[in-house]
Protein backbone atom coordinates (compact mmCIF):
# COMPACT_ATOMS: atom_id res chain seq x y z
CA UNK A 1 0.00 0.00 0.00
CA UNK A 2 1.37 3.20 -1.07
CA UNK A 3 0.89 6.75 1.43
CA UNK A 4 0.11 9.76 -0.90
CA UNK A 5 2.45 12.52 0.61
CA UNK A 6 0.57 15.75 1.32
CA UNK A 7 2.25 18.93 0.79
CA UNK A 8 1.27 21.68 2.86
CA UNK A 9 0.84 25.41 1.36
CA UNK A 10 0.80 27.06 5.10
CA UNK A 11 1.32 30.53 4.76
CA UNK A 12 4.89 31.91 6.79
CA UNK A 13 5.37 34.99 8.49
CA UNK A 14 8.08 35.21 5.20
CA UNK A 15 5.46 34.47 2.76
CA UNK A 16 3.19 37.22 4.55
CA UNK A 17 5.40 39.97 4.97
CA UNK A 18 6.41 39.30 1.51
CA UNK A 19 2.95 39.71 -0.29
CA UNK A 20 2.37 42.84 2.15
CA UNK A 21 5.72 44.39 0.53
CA UNK A 22 4.60 43.97 -2.99
CA UNK A 23 0.59 45.07 -2.31
CA UNK A 24 2.08 47.91 0.30
CA UNK A 25 3.98 49.30 -2.45
CA UNK A 26 1.28 50.80 -4.56
CA UNK A 27 1.84 51.19 -8.48
CA UNK A 28 6.12 50.70 -8.18
CA UNK A 29 6.17 47.12 -9.35
CA UNK A 30 9.43 46.74 -7.08
CA UNK A 31 12.00 44.33 -7.65
CA UNK A 32 12.97 41.26 -5.57
CA UNK A 33 15.67 43.59 -4.12
CA UNK A 34 13.22 46.56 -3.24
CA UNK A 35 11.58 43.52 -1.43
CA UNK A 36 13.81 42.09 0.20
CA UNK A 37 14.76 45.41 1.80
CA UNK A 38 11.27 46.41 3.08
CA UNK A 39 10.97 42.83 4.61
CA UNK A 40 14.48 42.60 6.27
CA UNK A 41 13.10 46.26 8.48
CA UNK A 42 10.61 43.75 10.12
CA UNK A 43 12.97 40.14 9.65
CA UNK A 44 16.61 41.46 9.52
CA UNK A 45 17.32 37.18 9.11
CA UNK A 46 15.71 36.70 6.33
CA UNK A 47 17.79 36.14 3.21
CA UNK A 48 17.32 37.35 -0.58
CA UNK A 49 17.20 33.73 -1.62
CA UNK A 50 13.74 33.16 0.76
CA UNK A 51 12.27 36.38 -0.85
CA UNK A 52 12.87 35.61 -4.51
CA UNK A 53 10.98 31.57 -3.28
CA UNK A 54 8.18 33.73 -1.81
CA UNK A 55 7.68 36.18 -4.71
CA UNK A 56 8.18 32.88 -7.08
CA UNK A 57 5.56 31.12 -4.90
CA UNK A 58 3.11 34.28 -5.00
CA UNK A 59 3.13 34.76 -8.63
CA UNK A 60 2.48 30.86 -9.13
CA UNK A 61 -0.19 30.86 -6.44
CA UNK A 62 -1.55 33.82 -8.75
CA UNK A 63 -1.31 36.00 -5.42
CA UNK A 64 0.55 38.51 -7.25
CA UNK A 65 2.28 38.54 -11.12
CA UNK A 66 5.67 38.99 -12.42
CA UNK A 67 5.45 42.21 -14.73
CA UNK A 68 6.82 41.50 -18.06
CA UNK A 69 8.32 45.24 -18.79
CA UNK A 70 11.34 44.31 -21.06
CA UNK A 71 13.82 45.01 -18.47
CA UNK A 72 16.55 42.68 -17.18
CA UNK A 73 15.24 43.00 -13.17
CA UNK A 74 11.77 41.19 -12.66
CA UNK A 75 9.52 43.87 -11.26
CA UNK A 76 6.19 42.27 -9.23
CA UNK A 77 3.03 43.55 -9.65
CA UNK A 78 0.54 43.54 -7.16
CA UNK A 79 -2.49 43.25 -9.34
CA UNK A 80 -2.42 39.73 -10.54
CA UNK A 81 -5.16 40.16 -13.14
CA UNK A 82 -4.24 40.47 -16.54
CA UNK A 83 -3.24 44.89 -17.71
CA UNK A 84 -1.13 46.68 -19.19
CA UNK A 85 1.79 48.74 -18.13
CA UNK A 86 3.41 52.72 -19.37
CA UNK A 87 6.89 52.40 -17.99
CA UNK A 88 8.96 56.18 -18.10
CA UNK A 89 11.96 55.82 -19.65
CA UNK A 90 13.65 58.64 -17.72
CA UNK A 91 12.43 57.93 -14.15
CA UNK A 92 11.17 54.17 -14.62
CA UNK A 93 8.13 54.91 -12.85
CA UNK A 94 5.83 51.81 -13.93
CA UNK A 95 2.00 53.06 -13.84
CA UNK A 96 -1.03 50.39 -14.61
CA UNK A 97 -3.09 50.88 -17.52
CA UNK A 98 -5.61 50.07 -19.78
CA UNK A 99 -5.65 49.80 -23.19
CA UNK A 100 -8.42 48.68 -25.51
CA UNK A 101 -5.99 49.38 -28.63
CA UNK A 102 -4.89 45.55 -27.76
CA UNK A 103 -7.67 44.17 -28.72
CA UNK A 104 -7.42 44.84 -32.31
CA UNK A 105 -4.27 42.84 -32.42
CA UNK A 106 -6.20 40.18 -30.78
CA UNK A 107 -8.77 40.29 -33.59
CA UNK A 108 -6.14 39.92 -35.86
CA UNK A 109 -4.67 37.36 -34.12
CA UNK A 110 -7.78 35.58 -34.14
CA UNK A 111 -8.29 35.82 -38.20
CA UNK A 112 -5.26 34.76 -38.90
CA UNK A 113 -6.71 30.94 -36.95
CA UNK A 114 -4.52 31.91 -33.62
CA UNK A 115 -5.76 31.32 -30.33
CA UNK A 116 -4.67 33.84 -27.83
CA UNK A 117 -4.56 32.87 -24.64
CA UNK A 118 -2.84 35.95 -22.86
CA UNK A 119 -1.24 39.73 -23.96
CA UNK A 120 1.06 41.57 -22.43
CA UNK A 121 1.90 45.74 -23.85
CA UNK A 122 4.17 47.87 -22.38
CA UNK A 123 3.96 51.15 -23.56
CA UNK A 124 7.64 53.57 -22.96
CA UNK A 125 7.86 57.07 -22.91
CA UNK A 126 8.37 59.96 -20.83
CA UNK A 127 5.78 60.07 -17.91
CA UNK A 128 4.17 63.33 -17.26
CA UNK A 129 6.03 64.54 -14.59
CA UNK A 130 9.43 64.34 -16.61
CA UNK A 131 7.69 65.91 -19.20
CA UNK A 132 7.29 68.91 -16.67
CA UNK A 133 10.71 69.15 -16.08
Amino acid sequence: MTRERVTSRRTTRQLALVLEAVQASGIEHPTADRVFRQVRRVLPTISLGTVYRNLQRLVADGRISAAPLGARVARYDPTPTPHDHFVCQDCGRVEDITVSAASGGLRAARRAGHEVSSHALVLYGRCRTCRGR
